[in-house]
């Protein structure tokens, strides 16, 4: 009996089957490039004759207004919001992928006011106009805010006196650092250089 035991295996333990393991996803390459343009956003009273005449909207009644507004740039450009700001500032940017693909991006305030929707509608325009259409980025400033204000002006919303300041105030920014910098200043900008004075 004691020679019978000794010639017994113990039965094979069982296989124990390892979980699959999960499919590696495909690594998705990031932007080769980034292009950023920012509102630092505000105009005196010496440009008071420029503000609309046309009475201010209320918040509640324009709603509808802006948020057509926000859907329909959106849309046409090809846009993403990438922040809804809570202060009067705002950035585009663009980035550029190895494949070709480009991604355009927003950060600005909801629209909800002219002041907000002049901001947003400038962030627009950057992408509306190009990052490399003007050489000079005072430039580049003056002609996205003029396309911001036709914008305006077209859908009925006012251009005040505080969207005025911002648009001052961030032209004043860009040709005194155009300055600093010894770039030539375009002559549809040279006054800035009197109101810095």
């Amino acid at each position: 009996m004691d020679a019978t035991k000794s010639n017994l295996t113990p039965p094979p333990e069982p296989l124990r089957s390892e979980p699959p393991e999960a499919p590696k996803k495909p690594r998705r390459c990031g932007p080769v490039s980034r292009q950023t343009r920012g509102l630092r956003g505000p105009i005196s009273a010496e440009q008071a004759h420029a503000i609309s005449a046309r009475p201010i909207r209320r918040d509640s009644a324009a709603l509808p207004v802006y948020a057509a507004m926000v859907h329909e740039l959106r849309e046409r450009y090809k846009i993403s919001i990438r922040k809804w700001r809570t202060d009067m500032a705002g950035v585009a940017y663009e980035l550029t992928y190895r494949d070709g693909r480009i991604k355009r991006l927003i950060a600005a305030p909801r629209p909800r006011s002219p002041v907000s929707a002049a901001i947003f509608l400038h962030e627009i325009g950057h992408h509306a106009i190009g990052f490399r259409r003007y050489a000079q980025r005072c430039l580049e400033e003056h002609y996205v805010w003029q396309w911001a204000f036709r914008e305006m002006h077209a859908r009925g919303i006012p251009v005040t006196g505080r969207v005025l300041r911002h648009y001052q105030r961030s032209m004043c920014h860009y040709v005194r650092h155009a300055h600093a910098r010894g770039e030539h200043v375009p002559a549809e900008l040279a006054h800035y250089a009197h109101i810095m004075a």
